[in-house]
């Protein structure tokens, strides 16, 4: 199964890569000289948005469970531009807590922040790039019983640092390749079999390469289309056994506050379980836009 999809990626990037190339303008006149280009230029947005869902049930003979579930999430972004010279500030956070039948259940928890300088060669479309990300949670998860701690803050945490260069023909598509490496922390050490780790351990770090895809453009009016893979290899370790993320994201603009989201997720990860783990989220809400 992991290798089909390893194959489906390779297959996506060629597609998406040939599209991208496509639509890009032939002319001289697409390839910018750092001379051509702002001396200096900040881009910035803010966002954030709160999705809601309430069911009450009494005497209802056909069934049913007491649910209040509340979701928020935040995504500021950043860019800079001097000469051929960018910088790229990304921090996405999410935090969702459902209350089923007097029992707080945690639905949603992410905090990433990732860095990214790139540094664009005569032909744009190419560039140095040196990405630095980081990825944990907020709060405590529990297992699916809701009994047994599984997960809190920096455990796990990831730090991966990628060294490579980037293609991107196109302002709304990017591939990137490059040696990488990875740390993982588990601060609760009862956590850290949990992760891969050796009892008692509460940090590993390995090395590899990484792959990175990102596109994002408006398919339709006010429905822009989000999907991303990014891979990484351990050197130590077969093929098949890299790990993976495969996000796919709707927005659906309703009006200026009100938006529909959909969004579908694959994550492997055989140091954490030999399963492809899915998750799938569909949510109508609040959306503020700061900046």
């Amino acid at each position: 199964m992991k290798k089909y999809l390893l194959s489906f990626f390779i297959l996506m990037f060629t597609v998406v890569t040939a599209f991208a190339a496509d639509t890009k303008d032939k002319s001289s006149e697409s390839i910018a000289l750092a001379e051509e280009v702002p001396v200096e230029s900040w881009v910035l947005s803010f966002r954030g948005g709160l999705n809601g869902s309430q069911a009450s049930f009494r005497d209802w003979q056909s069934g049913g469970v007491n649910t209040l579930a509340i979701t928020s999430n935040a995504r500021f972004e950043a860019k800079y531009r001097l000469h051929r010279w960018k910088y790229n500030l990304l921090v996405n956070t999410r935090y969702g807590q459902a209350l089923i039948d007097n029992e707080y259940r945690k639905t949603d928890d992410l905090l990433n922040i990732r860095n990214q300088f790139r540094y664009f060669l005569h032909d744009e479309t190419w560039s140095a790039l040196f990405d630095l990300n980081f990825r944990t949670q907020f709060d405590i998860g529990k297992d699916k019983d809701n009994i047994n701690r599984i997960s809190q803050f920096m455990a796990p945490g990831y730090l991966s640092q990628i060294l490579g260069i980037t293609y991107s023909p196109v302002d709304y598509f990017d591939a990137s390749f490059g040696a990488s490496m990875k740390q993982t922390f588990v601060t609760n050490k009862d956590l850290g079999p949990i992760y891969g780790l050796d009892p008692g351990d509460t940090f590993r770090n390995e090395a590899g390469f990484s792959f990175l895809i990102n596109f994002e453009k408006e398919v339709f009016e006010n429905v822009t289309y989000k999907t991303s893979v990014e891979t990484f290899t351990n050197v130590n370790r077969p093929l098949d056994e890299s790990n993976f993320t495969f996000s796919n994201e709707l927005d659906m603009t309703i009006n200026r506050y009100l938006s529909t989201n959909f969004k579908f997720v694959m994550h492997y990860d055989k140091d954490a379980i030999d399963k492809i783990q899915l998750m799938q989220v569909l949510s109508v809400g609040l959306t503020f836009r700061f900046i």
